[in-house]
Parts: structure tokens; C-alpha cells; sequence
């Protein structure tokens, strides 16, 4: 097995994780997985505009504004219109839709804590800065391995 298939393994271990971390959230509120992925989204980066939200959450403009539409309808997600030019319409979360992101991360956090805690000290800041150094890397090259995905 190549490094690059043992590395493959050992992501797919730890996405199989975050995955159970972020189900669980929505478990708790009956939303389904791509409902979670736009409140996710709507939290990190807000305000948003329909089309950011379809980018970053990789669904199509139709998914997106449907999803939307029932997370307004259930109040976890709110639209405001720019009063310089109407068209231009931009999505927050609610006070509802904050407690939900505000669970998700924190069932992440839980997860990033239980692979902390399986290693040493100093294998810890190893990991840190490894995983750093990784997303500026990933961050710098994110254009060109979107396009080859």
C-alpha cells in the first residue's frame, strides 16, 4: 500500500467520524445532512448570498434555494434584502439557527478532542503544526484541486 492510500484510509476514518459528529446534530433537531451542510456554511461565512451558499456547500442553485426555503420556513435561517438595491438578498442565521451550528461545532470539537487525546503532548503540537502547514498548503493549491476532482 502506497502512502498515499494509507492516507487515503486513515482521512476516510476521520471524515466516517466528523460525518456520525454532524448526523448527530441534525438527529437532534429532525434536519436531514445537506440542511446541516447550509447551516454550516450560513455560520462560518455569514451573510451569504444564494448563490455563495450553493458554491461552498457544492449543491446547485435550485437544491440550494430549496433547502433554504424550508430552513427560513422553520426559522433557522433568515433573508434579508439589501435597501440599496432590492435584488440583492442576503442569508443569516437565526438565534434558532445558531443554537444547531453552535451544537455542530461543538460535536466536532468533541471529535477533534477524542483524536487529540490519543496522542502524547508533544505529538499533539506535531499534529497541530503538521495539519497547519497542510491547510495553507491546500488553501494555496484549493483552485486547481477543485477543478481535478
Amino acid at each position: 500500500m502506497g502512502k498515499a492510500d494509507e492516507l487515503t484510509k486513515y482521512i476516510a476514518m476521520l471524515a466516517d467520524l466528523f460525518e456520525v459528529a454532524q448526523a448527530s446534530s441534525g438527529e437532534a433537531v429532525s434536519i436531514n445532512k445537506q440542511e446541516c451542510r447550509v447551516i454550516n456554511m450560513v455560520g462560518q461565512y455569514q451573510p451569504l448570498m444564494m448563490r455563495e451558499i450553493a458554491e461552498r456547500a457544492k449543491l446547485s442553485i435550485t437544491n440550494t434555494t430549496g433547502i433554504v426555503d424550508k430552513l427560513v420556513k422553520r426559522k433557522y435561517l433568515r433573508r434579508d434584502r439589501s435597501d440599496e438595491d432590492r435584488r440583492i438578498v442576503r442569508i443569516f442565521l437565526t438565534s434558532e439557527g445558531e443554537k444547531i451550528y453552535t451544537m455542530e461545532i461543538e460535536n466536532y470539537r468533541r471529535v477533534s478532542q477524542a483524536i487529540l487525546n490519543g496522542l502524547e503532548e508533544p505529538e499533539q503540537q506535531e499534529m497541530l503544526r503538521m495539519m497547519q502547514k497542510v491547510a495553507v498548503h491546500l488553501n494555496r493549491q484549493k483552485a486547481e484541486l477543485l477543478k481535478n476532482l
